[in-house]
């Protein structure tokens, strides 16, 4: 990865040294897109000149206030859900304790918010400068539910024993982050860009659950139930690798 980053900064440069000073004396095509009204739709260039989502985001969009500032803006959404069922069977020696169903579930959901500042340093170049910041929010859920008998012996003979776990987590977290980056334009409706990001976020995660063992066959069986709990809270600083990207100018 880091060689192909490499390889796509040279391509740029070497790019630049040919094509810029051939179209130094005239306004050049590229500036007409950073105007004001003008939306673009942004990909991450991944290797292999493969586009993703740009900063992990669904969709992202950069919309132009004038030619020299521009808001961008993407947004996460994810979520899973899944069940199974099925059956336990059991038996000990010539004994058949039959069969107990057991079934688990599971699901997530998964919301990210990133909205950035740009300013363009020099809007008239065929390279554009820019630096930037805004703040990020992120939320984060999950829950697991399993049902899950299983035999225990004593004195020679059997029982079902049922357990059940309950497991649930959430997690916010909220902050903002400082960019600086360069644009350059292919065409006018199309540029490359890179990036630096550093980031700043508070998060806070608490998570639970809950197990329990029950038996009606077990002769003076005790039931079990325990619950757990727990909150984490904190600062994180981070900065990302250079950052490469698509804008698709409308």
């Amino acid at each position: 990865m880091t060689k192909f980053r490499i390889n796509l900064l040279i391509l740029l440069i070497v790019t630049s040294i040919v094509y810029f000073p051939a179209n130094a004396q005239n306004k050049s095509a590229d500036t007409t897109a950073l105007k004001e009204g003008a939306w673009a739709l942004q990909f991450g260039i991944s290797s292999n000149f493969t586009l993703t989502s740009f900063q992990g985001a669904t969709i992202a969009a950069k919309y132009q206030i004038s030619d020299m500032s521009a808001i961008r803006a993407g947004i996460t959404i994810g979520g899973s859900t899944s069940s199974g069922d099925g059956s336990s069977s059991g038996s000990i020696a010539d004994s058949n304790y039959g069969a107990q169903s057991n079934n688990s579930s599971s699901k997530s959901t998964s919301v990210s918010i990133v909205v950035q500042y740009l300013r363009y340093l020099n809007p008239d170049k065929p390279v554009h400068f820019y630096i930037g910041f805004g703040p990020s929010v992120s939320y984060q859920y999950g829950y697991n539910s399993t049902d899950n008998p299983y035999i225990s012996t004593t004195g020679g003979r059997g029982y079902w024993i049922n357990y059940l776990n309950f497991s649930k987590s959430i997690q916010w977290a909220a902050g903002g982050a400082c960019i600086a980056g360069v644009e350059w334009f292919a065409s006018q409706w199309l540029s490359i860009h890179a990036d630096y990001n550093y980031s700043i976020q508070y998060q806070w995660r608490s998570t639970s659950s809950s197990t329990n063992y029950s038996s009606t066959d077990y002769p003076g069986y005790i039931s079990q139930h325990s619950d757990n709990s727990s909150t984490t809270k904190g600062w994180n600083l981070s900065s990302s690798a250079v950052s490469f990207g698509i804008n698709v100018y409308l």
